[in-house]
């Protein structure tokens, strides 16, 4: 696996829940199989060595790391300060974390984000609060910083002018690269944010290697990203576009089993797996299923088939649960792995198969790369970021009631 053209990379967040705890326990298809897929025990044509954790869920085990069976010269592995956790509640801001959740990342992390405070969800309307406790928090990573973890300002903002104040005020922090949250399925900040970085020529500085966008699941956003790369390459950066999500893995908590994707609806096509037993109808319709195959679209369905089959997911037993995890996944990499062959192929073939405005998009990101005048470029497409921000219809998965 781990397939490139450009520099581009994709961090699977599956750390927490049911996959995680798979994952620490080293749940074995058949008893022989490990689930550990970025593992060298995994075989090699599927296996996938990047992955992210969060301090969110883990940061009180100090040895995650070997916990998860990573090796330094094996695998890259992205730390996640765990802010998006403390602006939805799940965690209550208290000072001491900053020194916790950096220590953590530290012991546990390649390349990681400051500790930053979204000015989302329980948070919102709060910008100048988020704004000051980030602010220590920076200083604190950046006067501690060991040089063993690649850390990564974060810019955060509510709106065009937000972004430019919190970027002036970090922007002098010695870090190495950046990460924008809060962005996810709008458009218009992630291209107000991008435009500030550009601005500012962070892309031109050889001190930065990656510019990380938090929790990307739809096709859309990583036909923007991989333009985003694409272009940067155009001009001779040295930043890697990279982007984490936990979809494939949350989508089996819904049943959701992928089966296809749509470029032109910018989606992806899904089934329900059945987890109703109690109904009436469930255990004849369940025993029938058992009998068949499971539909496969990829080569590491052909393989994983011996591992798991259609009787282990009906029984949504630990073999089952951690194939549609694993299908998910790969299907969610094949699907990359095709927009990066689209974006860096013809772009006449290109437009052809993607909804016209983000054709736009992906022609705005290009230019406001490349020239002298990112902001020039921004303001002149601000009402078409601000139209594709207000559309609803880009779910990431289109459910096929499948059995009626």
């Amino acid at each position: 696996m781990n397939k490139k053209i450009g520099k581009f990379k994709y961090f699977p967040s599956f750390s927490a829940g049911e996959f995680g705890h798979g994952l620490l326990k080293n749940h074995k298809f058949k008893d022989e199989l490990t689930c550990r897929f970025y593992t060298e025990e995994f075989p090699e044509e599927f296996r996938y060595t990047d992955f992210l954790i969060t301090a969110g869920a883990h940061r009180t085990r100090k040895d995650f790391y070997n916990e998860l069976g990573f090796k330094r010269d094996t695998n890259l592995i992205m730390g996640d300060s765990g802010g998006y956790q403390i602006a939805s509640g799940a965690i209550k801001w208290k000072p001491e974390l900053k020194t916790q959740v950096f220590e953590w990342l530290e012991n546990n992390s390649d390349i990681a984000m400051n500790l930053d405070i979204p000015p989302r969800l329980k948070y919102t309307g709060k910008f100048r609060e988020c704004f000051d406790i980030s602010m220590e928090n920076f200083k604190y990573f950046n006067e501690n910083q060991s040089g063993r973890t690649k850390f990564l300002n974060v810019l955060q903002g509510e709106d065009d002018t937000t972004y430019q104040e919190w970027y002036n005020a970090v922007k002098g922090f010695d870090f190495q690269g950046w990460s924008i949250g809060g962005t996810a399925g709008d458009i218009f900040r992630f291209m107000a944010s991008v435009c500030t970085l550009l601005e500012g020529r962070e892309h031109e500085k050889k001190s930065n290697e990656y510019l990380h966008i938090l929790g990307t699941s739809r096709i859309q956003d990583f036909f923007m990203l991989l333009q985003l790369q694409k272009s940067l390459e155009d001009v001779g950066s040295n930043l890697v576009i990279t982007t984490d999500s936990s979809t494939p893995d949350r989508a089996v908590v819904f049943g959701l089993y992928y089966t296809s994707f749509s470029f032109k609806d910018a989606r992806f096509e899904a089934f329900n797996m059945p987890r109703e037993k109690h109904l009436p109808e469930m255990p004849q319709m369940l025993d029938e299923l058992k009998t068949q195959n499971l539909i496969g679209v990829n080569d590491f369905d052909r393989f994983i088939e011996k591992w798991a089959d259609m009787r282990d997911v009906c029984d949504w037993n630990w073999d089952g649960q951690f194939r549609m995890r694993l299908h998910n996944f790969y299907l969610f990499l094949d699907t990359i792995e095709l927009i990066e062959q689209s974006i860096y192929g013809i772009r006449h073939n290109l437009e052809q198969m993607i909804p016209k405005e983000l054709a736009q998009v992906l022609r705005s990101i290009d230019e406001m790369v490349k020239s002298d005048n990112p902001r020039k470029v921004f303001d002149r497409y601000k009402k078409l970021y601000n139209k594709v921000s207000n559309v609803k219809k880009s779910l990431v998965v289109k459910e096929n009631n499948f059995f009626g």
